[in-house]
């Protein structure tokens, strides 16, 4: 998935509600509506470790590196909500 950095969590959540909690995203600063084609070249080209790891690991391996954050971006410490349990 890739989203920007505004949308990362709330994108994390949706993922987790259809049973895909340890999605990989790839994430960009926002904003990135008024970019030219030299500055979203240079965005797409920090992110794709990000897809080439979510397009290559074992789903394994991407939950071992992915738990932690998850767990923290879905049910963030003290922030009671109905919510997928990761």
């Amino acid at each position: 998935m890739i989203a920007s950095d505004t949308f990362t969590r709330f994108a994390r959540r949706m993922a987790a509600t259809q049973g895909c909690p340890y999605m990989v995203i790839a994430e960009t600063p926002n904003p990135i509506r008024d970019l030219g084609p030299e500055a979203l070249r240079t965005r797409v080209e920090a992110m794709l470790p990000a897809i080439i790891d979510g397009l290559t690991l074992p789903p394994v391996e991407i939950e071992r590196r992915l738990k932690d954050i998850a767990r923290q971006q879905i049910h963030p410490e003290g922030v009671v909500r109905s919510a997928v349990p990761v």
